[in-house]
């Protein structure tokens, strides 16, 4: 059916007049003739009859009224639903991220502004390893990933985006000889070179647990024990707990157990780096208005 011949008959309904309809809708009165017509063949029953001063409705007519009404206040909030998604202002966002990465300030900060700027927007949120992440990303089960670099070879299909570093330091318990003897400098990582390593347990060349090795290859030394966990927030604690020292970031200071001190290192690179990973093709607006923000944050942040 024609929506056009549904606004058609609930004006002629108002004015019961053929030639006010005509007036209202500035077309012709032969077309609304028409149009009535029309519906009423669509429908298979009589909306009007004539009468002397112009048209009444049918008692079928009557109640079909009440729902074309109801059909026509719908069809204009889907048309301005449908406007408002494509514009990205509703619909849902799955967002996925590394444990440790909303524990920096940038990502919780850029979640509040998108919730701002797009309120009808549901925001979903998943924390998931990195080699998940891009999984979810291809099948389309998330829509945007953070993810701490390196991210190893990313399926052309996948776009990596910088977003925010941070300087990793070594976390060490308080009675760490170390802790004394740098106090006020910062730590080099090779007085480290005997002591074992907690990182987490990240797959090969991927995430802040590859990150943490390399830093140690690049210090000379290849960490004679690694203890694997499952984020940085259980290698703080076995640092502080005297079970070995851990390379993480810096912002994570203010959430670490007692007993655990944070050293800077000596080391220009010593960094990590947060990273949006997102469908190459990916159309949605809401995506691409999330990203929008994110550079714009990016711009004054520590990206």
């Amino acid at each position: 059916m024609d929506f056009r011949h549904f606004r058609t008959f609930v004006i002629a309904a108002e004015e019961l007049h053929l030639g006010r309809t005509a007036e209202r809708l500035g077309i012709a009165q032969p077309a609304v003739t028409q149009q009535i017509k029309a519906l009423e063949a669509s429908l298979e029953f009589k909306v009007f009859r004539r009468v002397r001063r112009g048209i009444e409705l049918t008692e079928a007519g009557a109640v079909f009224l009440e729902h074309a009404k109801i059909a026509l206040d719908n069809a204009s909030t889907a048309v301005l639903a449908g406007r408002r998604a494509s514009r990205g202002e509703l619909g849902k966002l799955c967002v996925a991220y590394a444990h440790s990465a909303m524990l920096e300030p940038e990502l919780p900060a850029l979640l509040k502004r998108f919730s701002l700027a797009r309120p009808d927007v549901e925001l979903e949120l998943i924390g998931i390893g990195v080699q998940e992440q891009l999984s979810a990303l291809g099948e389309e089960r998330i829509d945007v990933a953070f993810l701490r670099s390196p991210a190893g070879v990313a399926p052309a299909t996948i776009r990596i985006t910088p977003f925010s570093h941070t300087p990793l330091d070594a976390v060490l318990p308080r009675d760490h000889p170390a802790c004394a003897a740098t106090e006020g400098s910062a730590l080099s990582l090779r007085e480290l070179a005997r002591e074992r390593l907690v990182i987490v347990d990240d797959p090969a060349g991927i995430g802040i647990g590859h990150r943490a090795l390399e830093l140690c290859r690049e210090a000379g030394f290849e960490p004679r024990r690694v203890l694997r966990v499952a984020d940085s927030a259980s290698v703080v604690a076995l640092a502080a707990a005297g079970l070995g020292f851990g390379l993480v970031p810096r912002n994570l200071a203010r959430y670490a157990a007692d007993g655990a001190v944070f050293k800077s290192l000596d080391m220009a690179n010593c960094f990590t780096e947060i990273v949006i990973a997102t469908r190459a093709f990916d159309r949605s607006a809401s995506t691409r208005e999330f990203l929008r923000l994110a550079a714009g944050g990016a711009e004054g942040g520590s990206a």
